[in-house]
């Protein structure tokens, strides 16, 4: 398996981080306070982007100029941080950043609306924060994002990794 690169993505950026996670990129949320944090950060492998100018200049951190998020995805695109061929879509939960796990229908009932549980063949679950995703409108959605976006088809790239 390929190295795929780790981030931290301060609170300036959240939409990156929710972007990030989408294409299964392991992307840490939280505040940057110090210099020595960002050292501490760099060191235990993790790629920091910020959008405070306060940090700009600091070695290893890659500054996000641009205000609106689809801008700032491709800025990490052009920078070869993301790339489609690493990409493992929608295999992270998108609210702690917890590698998501394909659970069993029965484990899920009640935790999903009736109609989404009678028609939906296939759940994941957070093994860290217990939410639970299927394959629906949402996705589609975010799909097309990507695909205006960084002219990206998740969809292949998702059936490129599971094959």
């Amino acid at each position: 398996m390929e190295h795929r690169p780790r981030f931290f993505v301060d609170r300036m950026l959240g939409k990156v981080a929710k972007c990030l996670r989408i294409l299964g990129y392991d992307a840490r949320y939280g505040s940057i306070e110090t210099a020595s944090q960002i050292q501490t950060l760099r060191h235990e492998g993790y790629v920091v982007v910020t959008g405070n100018t306060r940090w700009r200049h600091v070695p290893g951190v890659l500054f996000c100029q641009a205000t609106r998020w689809p801008e700032q995805c491709r800025k990490l695109a052009d920078a070869g941080l993301v790339r489609l061929e690493e990409a493992d879509p929608f295999s992270r939960c998108l609210q702690c950043n917890g590698v998501l796990e394909d659970v069993a229908k029965e484990e899920i009932a009640g935790r999903v609306p009736e109609f989404v549980y009678a028609t939906v063949p296939a759940f994941s679950r957070c093994p860290s924060c217990g939410r639970v995703y299927w394959p629906g409108s949402h996705l589609d959605k975010m799909t097309d994002h990507f695909q205006r976006i960084m002219g990206w088809n998740l969809k292949e790239a998702g059936k490129r990794r599971s094959a």
